[in-house]
Parts: structure tokens; C-alpha cells; sequence
């Protein structure tokens, strides 16, 4: 009886101390199922409690054995954090949604789990071990409804617009201009008169341009570099501004235009270019193309890929010796030859391939869709070339393909395979089953 006292009381001890060992990682932190380590300074339960998909500004600094990491205490006035599910056990958004609005308190977290999970990150790799915890402290300020939230962000950008105008017309009133602005708020001044026409719609236009913002900082330019900036008018390939600018201009003709930040980039902020700028473009117009000679420009440029690709197909065959082909022009070699049964019409074969360019470029394989890929033999569901090449396959064998491009894709260009594109197939042939 005595034995067994002393092992209940040993086992107990040892339960005790476990429990100690726990609690005592962190003194004076609480420690949720989760694993979260927990230490209220102030904690007004009657305040406010953030619910899932709210957002939440915070006053937070976090550490790493009691060195400062990153600190939001001063920077964050404007910064918010959504409040989502938690990703990983004792995540910050469980310690987020234990507190109230008003609430200061200080959470450890797994800094492994926050590298992963946040940042997709190795921990190894920024120097955080398995054993590694941040401390958070943070203090909750507000808490605000998703909606509430969208609608502050909506009220910000449009106090950011109107301040954007009103430095544009600061701007013009202390440089004294005094050219009507166009409906959209451009301002285009010439600097150089121009003798040729205008381009319209459709036609492609080849410039010089240097950018500035309304402080003199300059964000880009062409002059003086041999490659210039060209577009099609209406492709939406550029800013609106430029859009509208463009069409006005005569062939050699100079302007400089004071672009509004909402016929610019808008509230994206581009290069070194920020969010809501007004822009000073110098333009100058150096060519038009008509869109027949892009039509002519473009018919050359496929006859040209069109006799590259016929070139470097006949190269590929010569040099690698593939003789045999069929009167469509397939070319194949097999590599492995067997007795085994024939495909045929009216059969599924069951194949593993590995597609590439020419050159070797992966292009894709049948890993990537399972054990291997089903084709009805002979009905044209895959590629021309690959379907008349599983029909001269016997279970078993294995064969390269040569795929010329009227056999692949063709003269269009399919994802990112370009037009004239020829391709190649390594195939083995597994079995073959009845359609039916």
C-alpha cells in the first residue's frame, strides 16, 4: 500500500513540475490552449471586442530576445490590421481577438511559426530557431467594421485627390500659366510647332519624353537614348493622359504638358513615382505608323518567324538523324520497340510524355496530370502530330516525336507557345484500353 502511495505521489510530483516548468517559461503570462503566452496590462471587458474581417489599429513593438525587431508605436497612426482566422496554433490574431478596444498587453508567439505562415520564409534562413519566440506588446486603439473601414479608405483617397488638385493649381498659378486647360484638366503647352499630321486611333506613335513631378524630380526620359517610347493609340497601353495628348500633336511637334495625378497614375503609386502625383511630361512626336503598314509590319514579321521555324525544324532532324517520318510530315524515332499490342481506332492509350521547344525548354509532362494521360486513339482530341504518333505505338514502346508546327499549333500563337512554334514528344506507350 505504501508502494503504491509513493507512485501515485511520484507521478503527481512529476505532473506538478511539468505544469511549473510550462507556466514558468514566461513568469507571470497565462498560456491558452494554443500555445499563446498571454500578460494583460489593462483589460476593459466592457470596451469594444473585434470580431473576424474587422480591422484593428494598433500601437505594437515587437522583440526578439528582449531586442527591438520592428516598432509601430510612432509609424502606425494610419496602419491597420485585419483581423482573419489564425493560421497556426497561438497565432497574433488569437491574441487580437482577446482584447478590447483600450487594452494594453503583451503576447509571445513562435517566431518559426510567424516566418512560415506570415512571410514564407525558412526561419533558418533569417536566423530563428525552433525554440525562438517574439513578444508582441501591443496596445488596441480602435476597431472598425469592414464597411466602415472601406469607407474611411474611400474618404482618404478623395482628400488626396482634391489636395493633388489643389497643388496643381498652385503650381500653375506660381509658374504663370495661362493656357485654358483642356475638359480633363491637361494643361498643354507648345514648345515646338510641328509640319506633319496628327495621329489617330489605331496607328502607332514613336516619342521622346522626359517626366518630372511638380517639384522638379525627374522620373524618367529618352532623351539622348537611342531607344524611344512608342505605343498604338487606343490600346490603352499607356495613361489616359498621354491618350489625349497624343492625338492633338502634329508629327515633330513639342509640347510640355502638366498632367492631373486622376489622367495619370491615380492613387497607384508607379517607380519612384507616388500615389496621387500631377506629372510634367516634355513631349516631342517622332513617328506614325498607319495601321497598314503595322498590318504589312506584322504579315513580315510571321513570314520571317514562319521561315525560321521551317529552318531550324529541318536543322533539328539533320542533326540529330531522324529519318523516319510519315506523309504529313511527322517525323519520330523510337527508342524502344516491342511486340506489344498495336494502337488502333476504337482503343484509349494510356501514355507518359514530356513536351519541350526544340532547344529543350520544358513545355509540360503527364507527371503534372496524374500516373499518365488517357488519349482515344485517333480522334483527334491532342495535338495532330501527337495523335498520329500514338497510332504507330505498340504497348511498350517508346518514341520521339517531331513535331512540325502545322502538326502542332500552327501559325497562331496558343498560351505561351508562340506561332511556328515546332515541338517535341518523348512518349512511352503503358497499355491501351477499349473505348467502350
Amino acid at each position: 500500500m505504501k508502494r503504491n502511495c509513493f507512485i501515485l505521489a511520484s507521478v503527481c510530483l512529476g505532473a506538478m513540475m511539468m505544469f511549473s516548468a510550462c507556466t514558468q517559461k514566461y513568469p507571470g503570462y497565462k498560456k491558452t490552449p494554443n500555445g499563446l503566452y498571454y500578460k494583460f496590462y489593462s483589460h476593459n471587458t466592457s470596451a469594444a471586442q473585434p470580431k473576424t474581417t474587422d480591422f484593428l489599429k494598433v500601437n505594437m513593438a515587437c522583440y526578439l530576445h528582449d531586442s527591438l525587431y520592428f516598432d509601430w508605436q510612432q509609424s502606425a497612426s494610419e496602419v491597420y490590421s485585419q483581423l482573419k482566422e489564425p493560421q497556426f496554433s497561438g497565432d497574433l490574431m488569437e491574441a487580437y481577438a482577446m482584447m478590447h478596444v483600450g487594452d494594453s498587453a503583451s503576447f509571445y508567439v513562435k517566431a518559426d511559426s510567424v516566418a512560415l505562415n506570415y512571410y514564407d520564409q525558412d526561419p533558418a534562413t533569417v536566423g530563428l530557431g525552433a525554440d525562438d519566440y517574439f513578444r508582441y506588446e501591443v496596445k488596441l486603439v480602435e476597431v472598425k467594421t469592414e464597411d466602415e473601414f472601406q469607407a474611411n479608405i474611400e474618404k482618404m483617397k478623395e482628400q488626396m485627390l482634391q489636395d493633388s488638385r489643389k497643388l496643381l493649381a498652385d503650381y500653375v498659378a506660381a509658374n504663370n500659366i495661362t493656357v485654358t486647360p483642356d475638359p480633363s484638366g491637361i494643361y498643354i503647352i507648345t514648345t515646338e510647332k510641328g509640319t506633319g499630321r496628327t495621329p489617330v486611333k489605331g496607328e502607332k506613335v514613336e516619342l521622346d519624353f522626359s517626366a518630372s513631378l511638380l517639384n522638379g524630380q525627374e522620373v524618367g526620359s529618352t532623351f539622348g537614348n537611342p531607344d524611344k517610347f512608342s505605343f498604338v493609340l487606343g490600346e490603352g497601353y499607356t495613361i489616359q493622359g498621354w491618350e489625349e495628348i497624343v492625338p492633338k500633336m502634329h508629327l515633330g511637334e513639342r509640347v510640355t504638358a502638366l498632367i492631373p495625378a486622376d489622367m495619370a497614375y491615380g492613387e497607384h503609386s508607379v517607380g519612384t513615382i507616388p500615389a496621387y502625383s500631377n506629372l510634367i511630361y516634355d513631349i516631342k512626336l517622332l513617328k506614325i505608323t498607319t495601321e497598314a503598314e503595322l498590318q504589312a509590319e506584322a504579315e513580315k514579321a510571321l513570314l520571317a518567324l514562319k521561315a525560321d521555324s521551317e529552318k531550324a525544324f529541318l536543322d533539328y532532324i539533320k542533326d540529330n538523324n531522324i529519318t523516319d517520318y510519315t506523309p504529313s510530315g511527322l517525323f519520330y524515332n523510337k527508342t524502344l520497340t516491342t511486340d506489344g499490342e498495336q494502337a488502333q481506332v476504337g482503343k484509349t492509350a494510356q501514355i507518359k510524355f514530356v513536351a519541350t521547344f526544340l532547344d529543350g525548354t520544358p513545355l509540360g509532362d503527364s507527371d503534372q496530370l496524374g500516373d499518365h494521360y488517357d488519349v482515344p486513339v485517333g480522334q483527334g482530341k491532342v495535338l495532330k502530330g501527337l495523335d498520329e504518333g500514338i497510332g504507330l505505338m505498340r504497348v511498350g514502346e517508346k518514341a520521339r516525336f517531331v513535331l512540325p508546327y502545322t502538326l502542332a499549333y500552327g501559325a497562331q500563337p496558343y498560351g505561351n507557345i508562340p506561332a511556328y512554334s515546332n515541338l517535341l514528344f518523348d512518349v512511352e506507350l503503358l497499355g491501351l484500353t477499349d473505348n467502350k
